[in-house]
């Protein structure tokens, strides 16, 4: 691929990634995003795909959100530590 083709396909992916991004105070993240996808990439697909990069982003966010806590891990916690407050006493 070329210098130019590249420069294309990495400023198609800013835009398009930029256009999807739904969390505004985390630009962090979004270069992060970026940069994944760019590593990511098939060398062999010249062309731009909206899906694929939309894949991408839901990967590389889901990645990062393994370690996320739920509503449900919290509930549990709470619990955890009243039992553990009540056990003090």
């Amino acid at each position: 691929m070329s210098n130019q083709s590249q420069e294309e396909l990495m400023e198609y992916i800013r835009d398009t990634v930029s256009k999807e991004w739904q969390l505004p105070n985390r630009p962090d993240l979004e270069t992060d995003c970026i940069d994944y996808i760019w590593n990511k990439w098939d060398t062999e697909m010249y062309y731009k795909d909206d899906v694929y990069v939309n894949y991408l982003v839901i990967q590389f966010l889901s990645h990062h959100c393994r370690e996320a806590v739920s509503s449900q891990d919290i509930d549990f916690m709470a619990l955890a530590e009243k039992e553990r407050l009540l056990t003090i006493t």
